[in-house]
């Protein structure tokens, strides 16, 4: 019998998402209970993992951490397995941007420089991004966001993703 492997669901969203809600979307949307579950922001991970017994083992383990630009958070979920077979990442994208009504961006199988961006509908897009430092800016996308009339559309980043 061939295991799935862990791996990591990151990415951004559009909406800063507090704490506790995202700790009880990811415990809904994995099906775990609060002992198998981290949340904490990626810049105080030691001192919230001070008070977790020594032992502890966490099916999902999840840093956030704030941005700018078009993005409010950036999000790393870690997971093993087994829970990559309930939930894929398309799937959790989606959950995600319909839970906080939020546009939420992450890479799969894209070229490099392109990215999948849910809209809070369940539709996606194709993307390219402007980054520097913390500061996540949307530059194309093929087709309009709503909220964000500047961002330049070009449908011909279908061509480019299917070339590759």
């Amino acid at each position: 019998m061939t295991r799935t492997a862990a791996t990591g669901y990151d990415g951004m969203s559009s909406r800063h998402v507090p704490e506790a809600e995202l700790r009880a979307f990811l415990r809904d949307c994995f099906e775990l209970g609060d002992e198998e579950l981290f949340v904490g922001h990626a810049d105080r991970v030691t001192e919230a993992l001070a008070t977790a017994p020594a032992d502890a083992r966490f099916a999902a383990f999840c840093t956030y951490g704030e941005v700018s630009g078009h993005f409010a958070m950036h999000f790393s979920v870690g997971i093993e397995g087994h829970l990559v077979d309930r939930v894929g990442r398309r799937e959790f994208a989606v959950r995600l941007a319909a839970r906080f009504a939020a546009y939420v961006l992450f890479g799969e199988t894209e070229p490099p420089g392109l990215w999948t961006l849910i809209l809070p509908d369940g539709s996606h897009l194709l993307a390219t991004m402007d980054a520097d430092d913390d500061r996540y800016l949307l530059e194309t996308v093929t087709a309009p966001v709503p909220g964000l009339p500047r961002v330049r559309v070009d449908d011909s980043l279908w061509q480019v993703r299917d070339r590759h």
